[in-house]
């Protein structure tokens, strides 16, 4: 086994059918599957470097020493990276993110998957995709699709080991070139944690049951649209999910409120500009940030509406990218 010192870049990816419910809290396996897309330079980078004069694992994130609840993530994807490799070897390790936490854009995942592949290559292993996938999934849900580029789905599995629970890529970010618009809220930053918040509402919503139901009926309905690059059809699909899982925390009591009055203000916005012709549609993670996709050719107006809106602190212009891949390694 050879220890050597590794750095990733893994993108933030943007759920379209959402990730909102665990079978296994544990092993973080869904309910449903979900289809997302990743970002475009917006996501984390991580170095790993095996030392073995180290006691314990240590981490800076963003210039800061990890809390105590993000090392017990990280020690977790670590322990099974040295399970695999036969290691007893701690690790030095320094992550930065290109994208805000706590604001329902999925930095988590970008740190995680990051973190499982600078890991597994500073460890000597050589992971294929679905491997690399599970790994990172064990420290954050939706890290098992932050793995690919494109637009990605990650399948719930059925299996109590979660073996086969894993992300897969449907198509390359040339499938559909679309434009990302994200429309950052002003003092939005998350009160409750997604992890927190999905165990909240599974089990305080009377919609619960309900809501992993539609997820079922709209994978397969956005996978179609998709392939068929509909705009109209990803519309009713993609908001109406969205809005749905939004609904589910909002009747969970006591209730989750992400959002803030601007984002409110962004979905009539879009609403009103496809009513208009524009071809753009809306989602919302877990926080009260919007992500909006549109084409090339209305990405600037789309972009000039969302910045006039009182509350938006920025619109972020990116696209559609690629997945997680690896920026240096020495040893």
């Amino acid at each position: 086994m050879t220890l050597t010192r590794a750095a990733a870049f893994a993108p933030s990816n943007i759920a379209l059918t959402k990730y909102w419910g665990k079978r296994d809290a544990t092993l973080n396996l869904p309910l449903a599957d979900s289809i997302s897309f990743s970002l475009a330079e917006l996501g984390s980078l991580t170095i790993v470097a095996p030392q073995p004069d180290l006691a314990a694992d240590e981490m800076v994130l963003d210039d800061k020493p990890l809390d105590s609840a993000g090392m017990t993530k990280v020690r977790r994807v670590l322990d099974e990276v040295r399970r695999m490799a036969g290691s007893d070897v701690k690790a030095g390790m320094r992550s930065v993110n290109t994208v805000a936490s706590a604001r329902g854009l999925a930095s988590s995942a970008s740190a995680f998957a990051a973190l499982a592949l600078a890991a597994s290559k500073a460890y000597g292993l050589d992971l294929d995709l679905p491997a690399l996938s599970r790994l990172a999934r064990i420290g954050s849900g939706s890290a098992a699709r932050s793995v690919h580029g494109g637009f990605a789905k990650w399948r719930k599995g059925d299996a109590a080991d979660g073996q086969d629970s894993y992300a897969e890529q449907l198509w390359p970010a040339s499938h559909w070139p679309l434009r990302v618009l994200v429309a950052q809220v002003r003092d939005g930053k998350k009160e409750v944690s997604s992890t927190a918040g999905m165990q909240h509402s599974a089990v305080g919503s009377p919609l619960f049951t309900a809501w992993i139901g539609q997820c079922e009926r709209d994978v397969p309905a956005c996978q179609e649209a998709l392939a068929g690059r509909d705009m109209r059809k990803l519309a009713e699909v993609v908001e109406g999910n969205a809005l749905a899982m939004h609904a589910t925390m909002l009747a969970t009591r006591p209730p989750l409120v992400y959002w803030q009055p601007a984002t409110v203000a962004v979905i009539h916005a879009v609403r009103r500009m496809r009513r208009d012709g524009a071809e753009c549609c809306f989602t919302i993670d877990a926080g009260s940030s919007v992500v909006v996709l549109t084409s090339a050719q209305d990405s600037r107006p789309v972009a000039e509406t969302l910045s006039e809106i009182a509350g938006i602190e920025q619109v972020i212009q990116t696209r559609i990218g690629e997945g997680a891949r690896l920026v240096n390694a020495d040893g």
